[in-house]
């Protein structure tokens, strides 16, 4: 499927889309979804009625995961939580991720590995759950595990952008949800992430900020009694993605720059930035997972040279592409003349909690109590 494609498939799963083809469109995608969540159901009920078997893990299992296509916040909430685990248990924690995208598990590798936590990469769960058990990890961490049925969990923890929780409600491709609403029951813990951004009134839940009260009160209609927390990204520093190199934020507080991510919410990303009080001249949004080119940098560069701009600040995501990208200075032509000073700093962001810490606290202890016994 092209990128375009992607794209206008993307933009009808949001209705940002009209016109006469979408019309035609829309239909087939909503008789799709119907077919799509009975498959969902079916799934879940054979396993209910042991038809498919699950595996019990010796070790406790964590999940983080979510109920609809797009950026949530797992890969940050998943190394706050690793970290957390590791520094609270003083024993070993591992992480699962599938890797579909080389951006997403390198970066878990190079952030949680100097904190001696393992990461998994691979489709079977089952497998490497016995292997983070060989490697004498006393808990695992499932990242996008939710929909994942084969391996039991001892916690399963989903998480919802704040500024699209549910998307249009439909079903996949119809919509942006990969199950139905009420699965959130299957939670123990629900976190609301990006709750400090304006956005767009979500789909009858009032007004940007406003919404969050609102999308709590939705969350315990639909599951009653489960643990709500509330979430942001928090800038943190730079590195230089050629020399890695850290800088602080006060370092470009006030600088232009141009932004450059290929990530599922350029706009928080954004939100970020400006937030760190940087100014921002320039900016390049690629679709997610997009396997940056030579050209690209090409062009970026000297649309940022005709800007006077020497500065472009990136995602951690994206840094796991860009740094083997990135041509040595000096080499033939490249990059163009006049932008031979110029920089890449990817922005470091850390999730944090700014409420429910303790509840989210309570739950690890007794699960890490169960397991120490």
């Amino acid at each position: 499927m092209t990128l375009s494609l992607k794209q206008y498939i993307h933009d009808l799963m949001h209705d940002r889309t009209n016109g006469l083809l979408s019309q035609v469109v829309k239909p087939c995608l909503l008789i799709l979804s119907y077919a799509y969540g009975f498959l969902v159901k079916a799934h879940y009920f054979f396993y209910k009625v042991n038809l498919l078997k699950s595996y019990k893990s010796q070790i406790a299992v964590i999940s983080i995961g979510n109920i609809t296509l797009g950026g949530t916040g797992k890969t940050p909430f998943t190394i706050m939580l690793a970290e957390r685990l590791t520094q609270k248990n003083k024993k070993k924690t591992a992480v699962l991720i599938r890797g579909y995208g080389e951006d997403e598990w390198r970066m878990l590798e190079d952030k949680l590995g100097k904190h001696g936590i393992k990461v998994f990469v691979g489709r079977d769960r089952v497998k490497y759950a016995k292997q983070a058990l060989q490697y004498g990890a006393c808990s695992l961490i499932l990242d996008d595990g939710f929909q994942h049925r084969r391996l039991r969990r001892d916690l399963d923890i989903v998480l919802l952008d704040s500024t699209n929780p549910f998307g249009n409600r439909r079903l996949f491709p119809r919509g942006i949800l990969r199950e139905p609403l009420d699965s959130l029951r299957r939670a123990d813990i629900i976190v609301l992430t990006k709750v400090d951004k304006p956005s767009p009134c979500a789909q009858g839940l009032g007004k940007a900020k406003e919404n969050i009260p609102a999308i709590a009160d939705e969350i315990k209609k639909i599951a009653p009694g489960k643990t709500i927390v509330f979430a942001i990204h928090k800038p943190k520093d730079l590195f230089d993605i050629r020399t890695g190199g850290e800088k602080e934020l006060a370092f470009i507080s006030g600088k232009k720059v141009c932004i450059l991510s290929a990530i599922c919410d350029a706009s928080y990303f954004k939100h970020t930035v400006e937030m760190s009080r940087i100014r921002i001249g320039l900016e390049f949004v690629f679709p997610d997972h997009y396997p940056y080119r030579m050209c690209d940098l090409d062009h970026i560069f000297k649309k940022c040279k005709r800007e006077n701009i020497d500065t472009i600040i990136t995602t951690e995501k994206d840094a796991v592409k860009l740094k083997n990208l990135f041509p040595t200075p000096g080499v033939g032509n490249f990059p163009p003349r006049g932008w031979e000073t110029g920089q890449i700093l990817a922005l470091r962001i850390e999730l944090e909690i700014i409420q429910g810490e303790e509840k989210l606290d309570d739950n690890l202890h007794r699960l890490h109590m169960r397991y120490s016994r």
